[in-house]
């Protein structure tokens, strides 16, 4: 797809996904050449293919084939009953001139702008191949997503940002940032699309007027319609929508009629996302989304690039590791069984030993910072010591299923790994041996 139409607004309150699936984009070809004479008629050099989105009302976007290129391309046109309103042209015309001059991996590239033979403006683009990133988290379900799921859909929301931050620094709001709006390709790639509301930095900003966006995600002072009040910050809250949807699979201001999201989006009245749903979510990241969207712009992020920095310092944390206790004396793991996660000690101190005929015998004390309970994992065996609590311990809970995901990237580091693990096991059976010999009586 190579974008949807918003220049309307939505009709200025309706809240809906208009963005093509993959289903209607026919798939890549072959490279092929044709090396003759490139065509010169606009009829023979552009053949106009079918719909592929129809949003908005005011225009189309279509498949069209460049035969001097050989390509696939996409066309925004006019709709026939509107194609003579001086406003939409100048609106096409604009969009394709903004959209042309921020070149950026993750903004969509125009490839023409131009007259058809009819007298209708219209503009080519690249046509992207994939599904919104709307359709993707409408289509997945959040309570069973994988710490890599969550993961990936945080890169695509980072490359967003670093397109949105690019914009502004060419003096450019977006100001209709949502799921819908983000397309993410079969290869991975990730584009802002839809730039047909967006507005210069230094357009004139004295007095109300601004009309258009997507009401559940629209910051208060776009939906009151004051000019005066928009800057970067306005396209922060709208990627703390994006942020919040991504962690809840919910709108920021919900559903209903328009009457009652313009309210909403007025009032900025958000429910925390971690009220919104029945399963855990990072906290951090629950306060990252909440500060974004603060009804007060002085209170979010004051640019993208804040609001990026703190999503990454996120991956920095132990984000996806649960945490447990253990209370004066517990037993956390028991020698001989079998491993199914390992430990890092957060709080507290704890003793590994053997039992050795009977005796126990101390192998380390562990303090904050260290780790235990690896070396089974890693060798896929049994617990070669018991582990008990030797004051009120607090531990993050680090699972097979980490391990193996990110041993499973690296074929040489998990060999190594794993043999330097089963070494230690080797030597530390030795050495249990010694003990043991040692402590018999002659």
């Amino acid at each position: 797809m190579a974008g949807s139409d918003r220049s309307g607004g939505e009709g200025g309150g309706t809240d809906k996904t208009t963005a093509a699936t993959a289903r209607t984009i026919s798939a890549p070809a072959p490279v092929v050449l044709n090396p003759r004479t490139p065509k010169m008629a606009l009829a023979e050099r552009l053949i106009v293919g079918g719909v592929v989105s129809e949003a908005g009302g005011m225009a189309v976007i279509r498949q069209v084939r460049d035969n001097n290129l050989q390509r696939v391309a996409a066309i925004k046109l006019p709709r026939p009953e509107v194609a003579r309103d001086q406003a939409l042209v100048r609106g096409l015309i604009e969009e394709a001139q903004v959209t042309a001059q921020l070149d950026h991996p993750n903004i969509v590239p125009v490839h023409e702008l131009g007259v058809d033979a009819q007298g209708d403006v219209f503009f080519t683009m690249k046509l992207v191949r994939g599904r919104t990133l709307g359709e993707i988290l409408a289509g997945a379900d959040l309570r069973r997503r994988t710490d890599r799921g969550l993961f990936l859909q945080l890169q695509v929301f980072l490359k967003v940002c670093d397109a949105v931050a690019f914009a502004h620094s060419r003096g450019v709001l977006h100001l209709d940032l949502k799921p819908g709006n983000i397309m993410v390709g079969e290869f991975g790639e990730v584009f802002v699309m839809d730039w047909g509301l967006a507005r210069l930095r230094s357009a004139p900003r004295n007095g109300r007027g601004v009309t258009g966006g997507t009401l559940s995600y629209m910051a208060p002072e776009l939906a009151i319609g004051d000019a005066s009040r928009l800057d970067e910050r306005t396209d922060v809250f709208m990627l703390g929508g994006v942020l919040y949807e991504t962690l809840t699979g919910k709108r920021p201001h919900g559903g209903g009629t328009p009457t009652e999201l313009l309210a909403r989006a007025v009032s900025a009245d958000v429910a925390p996302p971690d009220r919104e749903v029945d399963f855990e979510l990072p906290a951090r990241l629950c306060r990252i989304a909440m500060k974004a969207l603060a009804r007060d712009p002085a209170k979010r992020y004051q640019t993208v690039a804040d609001l990026a920095r703190d999503v990454e310092s996120f991956f920095h944390t132990p984000w996806r590791f649960p945490r447990a206790e253990f209370r004066h004396g517990a037993l956390i793991i028991r020698e001989g069984e079998d491993a199914d996660c390992a430990y890092v000690v957060l709080k507290g101190r704890c003793v590994a030993y053997n039992t050795v005929d009977g005796r126990r015998v101390v192998l380390r004390e562990m303090v904050e910072g260290d780790v235990f309970g690896e070396v089974a994992l890693l060798t896929q065996g049994k617990r070669t010591a018991s582990v008990e609590a030797l004051e009120d311990v607090e531990v993050l809970v680090i699972e097979r299923s980490f391990f193996e995901e990110e041993l499973g990237t690296n074929h040489w580091l998990s060999m190594f790994v794993r043999t330097l693990a089963a070494r230690f096991t080797e030597n530390s059976a030795r050495m249990a041996e010694l003990e043991a010999a040692s402590s018999r009586p002659r």
